[in-house]
């Protein structure tokens, strides 16, 4: 599974950073690196797990994905979900 560094949460217009909602605060995840526990798809909640750290993290379905290069943006119901895609460099 794919290693994620969570950049920005986002409100569904997808410029308003998203501070918090009603249960949880989400500038304390941002910036923390996160490993899928099963593939991100459409239809489907996105569940995370912290690396360094045990945060477990499940979104609402999502409903779109975006991967461009490195950057990977995953729609849900009401936020916008902005990563950094983590490669693993094999040594040579």
């Amino acid at each position: 599974m794919r290693l994620l560094k969570l950049l920005q949460i986002y409100e569904v217009d997808g410029i308003t950073p998203k501070h918090r909602s009603e249960r949880f605060n989400f500038d304390e995840i941002q910036g923390h690196t996160f490993r899928e526990m099963n593939p991100t798809e459409v239809g489907c909640p996105m569940i995370l797990s912290g690396v360094h750290q045990y945060i477990p993290f499940k979104t609402t379905r999502v409903q779109a994905i975006d991967l461009d290069g490195m950057d990977f943006r995953v729609l849900t119901r009401n936020t916008i979900y902005h990563f950094e895609v983590y490669t693993e460099r094999q040594a040579t």
